[in-house]
């Protein structure tokens, strides 16, 4: 598996279309998701959100993103930095920032590559030889 992050509206999805020649039927957003409708389709979108709702529905993340590893064949996951800028006032999204960001380090260390987008460039931060974590 792939990871991509990067900032909101960088470019990732479109990086991502051209780097793995990927059309619109062959991406789901995670925005839509729910534990019972977990995706087929190589590429995932919208990770961010799917922690959002794993935690507005107080699932287990960790059991639940290891679900999504092991047993779907997503090649590739896209997600946003959502831990930049001022610290939320709100406790929830604090919460959320927090787990969005340990999350992304757990896939990071699962991911055959990370890459991080910026203004539509992909930068490789992580390039292994195998999909053991690092």
């Amino acid at each position: 598996m792939d990871f991509i992050i990067g900032g909101c509206h960088q470019g990732k999805l479109e990086y991502v279309k051209t780097q793995y020649h990927l059309t619109e039927t062959d991406i789901m957003s995670a925005a839509g998701l729910t534990t019972t409708n977990i995706t087929t389709k190589p590429c995932l979108t919208d990770f961010h959100l799917y922690i959002r709702h794993l935690m507005q529905t107080n699932q287990n993340i960790e059991k639940t993103i290891a679900d999504l590893l092991q047993k779907n064949d997503i090649r590739v996951i896209i997600s946003d930095e959502i831990g930049y800028g001022i610290v939320p006032a709100d406790a929830f999204e604090r919460a959320y920032r927090e787990t969005v960001g340990r999350q992304c380090c757990i896939l990071a260390q699962h991911a055959e590559k990370v890459v991080r987008v910026i203004c539509g460039i992909g930068i490789v931060i992580k390039q292994s030889t195998n999909n053991t974590p690092a």
